[in-house]
């Protein structure tokens, strides 16, 4: 048996050194969990759609990006995720520079163009997924999420109750002083998200894992800026054939002569995607990847760590899960300095 006095310690100091880190990370994640309606909340005019109707061809909402920045690259243009929804185009330019572009999809019109600040709900993905860095970020996102899993197995294990206490061990008294109503409501609400804590931490840790292990660099740091080499439109037409009447996540042109295709395949999981990449010269498929067949874990275990495999359900239980962990992160520290101000 792990003497209690240890487990404390071992509790606490995995708390101190990563408070921020599990602040931002269930911070965002709480964010994150409605995030395309969040986009549209927080940021109408660049994140609504101005146009009543109509759909521009896909070439045009490219040029117009490409406009707005010249010099740089596409890198990606993710499509509307719900009826008012804009397009967003991510550039590059040859140092490595992001720029982001809304475009209207019915009149192809610039909404707003700037950097990642300039779209919040874009910022707060990427702080979350890898604090707006490359593999150091997500390293450090990893790491919070270990001292998390340390956390609930000492904090669980330190307040374990002997038979018959449990009620006792969970309760608050407000009529105790402030310092100690507070430190037993850090106690009684860790042990009622240290499943959740776990739930998160895991998934989140599987699907960071794979990425960091992933051949090649996390994000890309160019796009071509050299003119298409093919009609998008025809490009992309051809690739809607492989899977009619689904809708686009995105389309990438990492490559100045090819066009990849992302198409929801709600069927595998909610986050899951069907690959088709297309030649621009030819506008010919040159490979089609099913979901089934993408070799990924992230497709399968992004919507757990999200909730959204269960529905509206799932996704409040991560919610308020996420707001429990943030109260968590920010108590904790607050516990420890009134004891260390009474010591």
């Amino acid at each position: 048996m792990v003497p209690k006095r240890l487990l404390l310690q071992i509790h606490r100091w995995s708390g101190l050194a990563a408070a921020l880190l599990i602040l931002l990370q269930a911070g965002t994640g709480a964010l994150l969990v409605f995030r395309t309606g969040l986009a549209e909340l927080v940021d109408p005019a660049g994140m609504i759609r101005r146009s009543a109707a109509g759909a521009a061809p896909l070439s045009r909402v490219f040029d117009a990006a490409r406009a707005r920045y010249p010099g740089y690259g596409v890198d990606k243009i993710v499509f509307p995720q719900t009826g008012q929804g804009v397009y967003l185009v991510h550039l590059l330019d040859p140092r490595g520079a992001s720029r982001y572009v809304s475009v209207d999809p019915g009149t192809a019109d610039v909404s707003r163009a700037g950097e990642i600040w300039a779209f919040p709900a874009e910022a707060i993905l990427q702080v979350h997924y890898r604090l707006l860095t490359g593999r150091p970020g997500l390293a450090l996102m990893m790491l919070s999420g270990l001292a998390l899993l340390v956390m609930a197995a000492t904090g669980l294990s330190y307040w374990w109750p002997k038979r018959g206490r449990l009620k006792k061990s969970l309760m608050v008294d407000t009529r105790l002083p402030g310092k100690v109503v507070l430190r037993q409501v850090h106690r009684t609400l860790g042990v009622a998200c240290a499943a959740s804590a776990v739930f998160s931490a895991t998934t989140g840790l599987v699907v960071a894992g794979e990425f960091i292990l992933a051949p090649g660099p996390l994000v890309p740091f160019t796009a071509s800026a050299e003119p298409v080499r093919g009609d998008l439109d025809m490009a992309l037409a051809q690739a809607r054939t492989a899977y009619p009447g689904r809708s686009i996540r995105d389309v990438r042109l990492r490559q100045a002569d090819a066009l990849d295709v992302f198409f929801w395949a709600p069927e595998a999981s909610p986050h899951a995607v069907h690959r088709v990449r297309v030649d621009l010269a030819g506008a010919r498929v040159l490979e089609v990847t099913p979901a089934t067949r993408a070799g990924t874990l992230w497709m399968t275990l992004l919507p757990i760590h999200s909730g959204d495999m269960f529905g509206r359900l799932g996704s409040l239980v991560i919610l308020f899960g996420a707001l429990g962990l943030v109260t968590l992160a920010a108590t904790g520290p607050i516990v420890w300095l009134l004891s260390r101000r009474r010591q």
